[in-house]
């Protein structure tokens, strides 16, 4: 009888922990949204095919998505979300890597490469929002905690 109320007890806090979050599923930002240009030479790389892949290691979860480049070289990613119940009432710090590629013309470029350690939007620009240019022809270099040819602004 005593370990039954220890778990109602216990579950009760639980209950009261979500909810004084407003919400009993906290909201995870794992990538968030983008835009920006590529070029090749200082000309747009129309057609050009990116690819944004995900490791999650708080939920073993990994993923992807792909744009596709316009005549003028620009394109957009809408943020990918999740949602996590203990990921919202358990302390833990946020491991997700963060890999994109860029195929165009029958090669394959390493965008972008970074571990993202917060749920919160926009952490991989400080705060900000993210906005690249991605010239094919660059060597890739550190861009803050991001490395490959891509910058941001």
């Amino acid at each position: 009888m005593k370990r039954s109320g220890f778990w109602m007890s216990v579950g009760a806090v639980v209950v009261l922990l979500g909810c004084s979050q407003g919400t009993a599923m906290a909201k995870m930002v794992i990538w968030s949204a983008m835009k920006g240009r590529v070029t090749l030479n200082g000309q747009p790389a129309a057609g050009a095919v990116l690819v944004r892949n995900f490791d999650w290691q708080w939920k073993d979860e990994a993923g992807s998505d792909r744009a596709v480049a316009d005549a003028s070289g620009e394109f957009a990613f809408p943020a990918i979300e999740r949602s996590s119940l203990l990921g919202s009432i358990l302390p833990h710090e946020p491991v997700i890597k963060q890999a994109m590629t860029i195929e165009y013309k029958g090669v394959t470029y390493k965008a972008w490469n970074y571990y993202k350690g917060s749920y919160k939007e926009n952490a991989e620009n400080n705060g900000q929002p993210i906005n690249l240019t991605c010239r094919l022809e660059a060597e890739r270099k550190a861009h803050g905690g991001v490395t490959g040819i891509c910058e941001f602004g």
